[in-house]
């Protein structure tokens, strides 16, 4: 496991963004992100969005002892200051025993996007980038526009090493802690 990375403010902002983020009150409904230097407020995911990520998180509930698959955490891209709450992420167990509600990406074994369409280009390039910057072990994108399902992994200097898709089966292998594939069918 890498060393924790400090968490620096975004490298060019002429005031605390984190600051700002922490804050910041948005509408109901609504989720506040730090993203390339910007504060991103967006709704929070629709019904089919929140189906997969629902039905994903009880196909991973097995399958990393010791880590739990939450919805609503923070992480944090320590190298850039930045701040994305993943539809789905992986942490370990103890961690969230903590009253704490930011937690070091590079900590979890798993974070998940499933797109949507006012997001998916944050999704496929910007999230891809900054998750592959905080050493986040795996990155899962689930590409709801073409249905297909891209596992990122190995990050190193910013960029991901390796991607696999599910098999012809619809299981997807994942990396350690993982102890079995994921059945990807039936989810998207």
């Amino acid at each position: 496991m890498a060393a924790p990375l400090p968490e620096v403010p975004f490298q060019g902002a002429s005031f605390d963004l984190q600051e700002a983020a922490d804050t910041f009150t948005p509408p109901d409904g609504f989720r506040v992100e730090i993203i390339e230097g910007k504060l991103v407020v967006s709704p929070t995911p629709l019904g089919p969005h929140l189906r997969i990520t629902s039905l994903l998180q009880d196909a991973l509930k097995d399958l990393a002892p010791g880590y739990m698959a939450v919805q609503h955490a923070t992480l944090t891209i320590g190298p850039t200051g930045e701040r994305y709450i993943p539809d789905l992420v992986l942490l370990p167990e103890p961690m969230l025993e903590e009253k704490r509600w930011k937690f070091p990406s590079h900590v979890a074994a798993l974070a998940v996007e499933v797109t949507s369409p006012s997001n998916a280009d944050t999704d496929r390039v910007k999230k891809l980038r900054g998750y592959a910057l905080g050493e986040a072990p795996a990155y899962l994108l689930i590409d709801t526009d073409d249905d297909t399902w891209t596992l990122f992994e190995e990050p190193q200097a910013g960029v991901y090493r390796k991607q696999t898709r599910p098999s012809s089966d619809g299981l997807l292998h994942l990396p350690a802690p993982f102890t079995g594939p994921l059945d990807c069918t039936g989810i998207a």
